[in-house]
């Protein structure tokens, strides 16, 4: 299962596309399309304290969020199965931080 973030001004985001918060959180409990969802574990990059947090949690753990680290508060999700989410693959947008992966 895996999660792939575009989101690459996230402090938890490696430039690559891997996630290394601890737990994400997607929120937004009535959301009706992918756009009225967001990564709730989204923080600032670069230049914040935030940033240089995630950075030594990578050192730290190694490995990169999968969506077995996904908590979902998307009740009309697909994929939402008592906020954990069990798509597959979940990708977060480079944009807003939206959960492109959202299906009802």
């Amino acid at each position: 299962m895996a999660l792939n973030c575009q989101s690459y001004d996230c402090g938890h985001n490696n430039k690559e596309g891997n996630c290394f918060a601890k737990t994400i959180a997607i929120g937004e409990i009535d959301a009706q399309t992918t756009t009225e969802t967001t990564c709730e574990s989204y923080v600032p990059g670069e230049g914040s304290q935030n940033y240089e947090f995630a950075n030594e949690f990578m050192e730290a753990d190694k490995l990169p969020s999968s969506v077995r680290n996904i908590k979902c508060e998307a009740r009309n999700c697909h994929y939402n199965n008592n906020q954990d989410c069990t798509a597959e693959i979940v990708r977060i947008d480079n944009t807003n931080a939206h959960c492109e992966t959202f299906r009802q």
